[in-house]
């Protein structure tokens, strides 16, 4: 028995250890199928995406950004005039202070003090922007953006950052951290609240702003900051049409925002922008036509610039559009009349005058026309441009009660998408005509060729400059060493040329060239002196 139990276990360890090393065999040849599988799916991956291996997806999560960087070149750039030989300080309409400080065209310095002298200057500047987008659920959506800007160049050590030797030019190195730009929530399909709310979406938070062709109100997004609204939105929308009802606080407490020109200093200086901007489409029944009527109010409680003063300006208008219209396939037009009224509350106006009210009177109208030869290689455009806003015949602080203030005031535009590239004039004070060329070599690449003729609506006024701000100020007659002379209304004749290329998916370049022709109206101003001026740029831009 002893023997037989003894080949008993003897059997049973031989089959123990026999089983362990089958399993162990089965498992490894699995586990080497696995790695084998594994390895194949990975060279698969490789082989399709480059050797990348993308992470998984957050559900409703959107990422979008880009990246830009712009060089530019300017040389002569004007400048308004010397120590103790500049114009007096002008007013815009008869509100805001606006002294000769700064050279048309924002690219050259103040520091020279000698009349006429002009600088040139090279710079980049750079941004970069990343966008969140990401639905919460059918209700609620979010979006939120940081930006992050930097200028650097105007002859300083930016590697280093020494500004020790060029204090004059410190404002050419700027670099800012991370801000948000944009932060907003966004409610939607609030039909579910009510019936009432049917096709209503509603906008709280900071956003940019655009409407229409940005005459009056824009996002700027040519310059590396931008603009943007804090604010609320209320949209109704049925299929391609839309009403925007908005209010947007301009600027509180320190911030700057009121208006071009002017500078928020008091926490009851509250500005307001309200109103609403409307877009249809085939407005009864005219195919090919978009209409967008509009109405809003800038409202401000106060302003710090001519004591505690107040106004209300109101804007109204309509933006018409035609293209791809039956049977005129190759036009496109748009016209964009705005009158507007309201008053100004004036404490004291510098002449004895006690407070009054000062009506608001002006009007601006932007009309663009072409015709696209779609046939013909190239499908080249042809078109023309005029721009008017009205200027004041007596502007100043000498206005009374019987006077009204008649200068166009321009709100928070893209002026860069209007009036030339070079931004030396804003929608103020001015008539201006355009010849404009355009064609496409290829699929990728656009070539433009704008020319501008730029002349004063009223002598008497000023030249204001993309901003706002007083670029010249002028003068009914000014006295020179020639004598006393008549201004003339010439401001000026710009050329523009810019090309634009897709080199790859999301990649692009873009850069241009234009020279500026002086005209009598600022060698009038200017002593009988006046250089011209030249700027060249070249921008890339990558979006994801």
């Amino acid at each position: 028995m002893l023997r037989i139990r003894n080949y008993f276990i003897a059997f049973a360890v031989v089959f123990a250890i026999s089983s362990a090393y089958a399993v162990i065999g089965v498992q490894d040849a699995k586990a080497q199928s696995t790695m084998g599988d594994l390895i194949k799916r990975i060279e698969a991956l490789e082989s399709k995406g480059g050797g990348n291996v993308t992470a998984p997806k957050v559900k409703g999560l959107k990422i979008s950004g880009h990246i830009r960087t712009r060089f530019e070149a300017n040389a002569d750039f004007l400048k308004p005039g010397g120590t103790g030989t500049a114009a007096p300080s002008r007013q815009s309409s008869g509100l805001f202070t606006k002294t000769l400080t700064a050279p048309l065209g924002g690219g050259g310095d103040t520091d020279e003090s000698s009349l006429g002298v002009a600088r040139s200057h090279n710079y980049v500047v750079q941004r970069v922007r990343l966008g969140f987008d990401f639905d919460i659920n059918k209700n609620v959506r979010s979006h939120v953006m940081i930006d992050g800007n930097r200028t650097f160049g105007g002859d300083q050590n930016t590697i280093q950052g020494n500004t020790t030797n060029q204090p004059q030019n410190t404002k050419y190195v700027t670099n800012t951290t991370a801000s948000i730009k944009q932060a907003y929530f966004e409610l939607r399909n609030l039909g579910d609240i009510s019936p009432i709310l049917d096709n209503v979406t509603l906008l709280v938070g900071r956003k940019q702003w655009a409407y229409g062709d940005q005459r009056l109100i824009g996002h700027l997004n040519w310059t590396n900051v931008g603009r943007t609204h804090d604010g609320i939105i209320a949209k109704w929308k049925r299929g391609k049409n839309w009403v925007d009802a908005f209010i947007s606080q301009i600027g509180v407490d320190g911030t700057n925002g009121a208006g071009p020109g002017q500078s928020i200093t008091d926490d009851d200086q509250n500005v307001y922008l309200y109103g609403f901007w409307g877009h249809f489409q085939n407005p009864l029944g005219v195919e090919g036509i978009l209409a967008e009527p509009y109405l809003f109010i800038n409202d401000a409680e106060k302003s710090t610039v001519d004591g505690d003063n107040g106004f209300e300006r109101s804007f109204g208008g309509l933006r018409l559009v035609g293209k791809k219209m039956p049977g005129l396939p190759g036009i496109d037009f748009s016209v964009e009349p705005t009158w507007q009224w309201g008053e100004e509350e004036k404490v004291s106006q510098g002449n004895g005058s006690g407070g009054h009210s000062i009506p608001i009177q002006a009007f601006g109208i932007g009309v663009k026309a072409g015709y696209t030869f779609s046939n013909i290689p190239w499908s080249p455009r042809v078109g023309y441009e005029l721009e008017y806003a009205s200027g004041d015949d007596k502007p100043g602080t000498s206005k009374t009660a019987q006077s009204s203030s008649k200068t166009f005031d321009n709100l928070y535009p893209l002026g860069h998408a209007h009036l030339g590239y070079m931004d030396i004039h804003g929608f103020q004070n001015i008539m201006a005509h355009a010849v404009r060329l355009s064609a496409k070599p290829s699929k990728k690449l656009l070539l433009k060729a704008d020319l501008w003729f730029f002349e004063a609506d009223e002598e008497a006024d000023a030249l204001y400059n993309v901003a706002g701000g007083v670029g010249r100020a002028g003068a009914d007659q000014v006295t020179s060493h020639e004598g006393t002379v008549n201004v003339d209304d010439e401001y000026g004749q710009e050329l523009d040329l810019v090309a634009k290329y897709k080199l790859f998916k999301n990649v692009g370049v873009v850069g241009g060239y234009s020279h500026y022709w002086t005209g009598d109206f600022m060698e009038d101003t200017n002593h009988g002196t006046q250089p011209g001026m030249d700027w060249f740029w070249l921008q890339a831009a990558v979006k994801f």
